[in-house]
């Protein structure tokens, strides 16, 4: 590792264990949804997606992160439920199927 790749993971570990001063400032919330998720993700994306997420998470009023993550874990569900793929992925397995039988 190169020596920003040790301060950063330095830092990092640093502000995991941070602990907080048990009085905070009246204007001060303290908000660490993400603590329970310690793996981060990196995934290009084009200028085109990346526009058409942002736009998704500012509909959801939501962090483009957050739909990201909504969005694999729904899709993640359904194929473990065995709905996994899109409405023209199942019906193309259905037609398959179908004609598979009558051939």
């Amino acid at each position: 590792m190169s020596n920003i790749d040790d301060l950063l993971a330095e830092e990092g570990a640093a502000a995991e264990t941070h602990e907080v001063a048990d009085e905070l400032p009246e204007h001060v919330t303290l908000d660490r949804p993400n603590l329970g998720r310690p793996t981060v993700v990196s995934v290009r994306l084009s200028a085109e997606e990346h526009r058409r997420l942002q736009g998704a998470a500012a509909e959801a009023h939501l962090p483009i992160s957050t739909v990201i993550r909504i969005w694999a874990l729904d899709r993640l569900s359904a194929e473990e439920r065995g709905g996994g793929g899109s409405v023209d992925d199942r019906l193309a397995r259905l037609e398959q199927a179908v004609f598979q039988r009558s051939a």
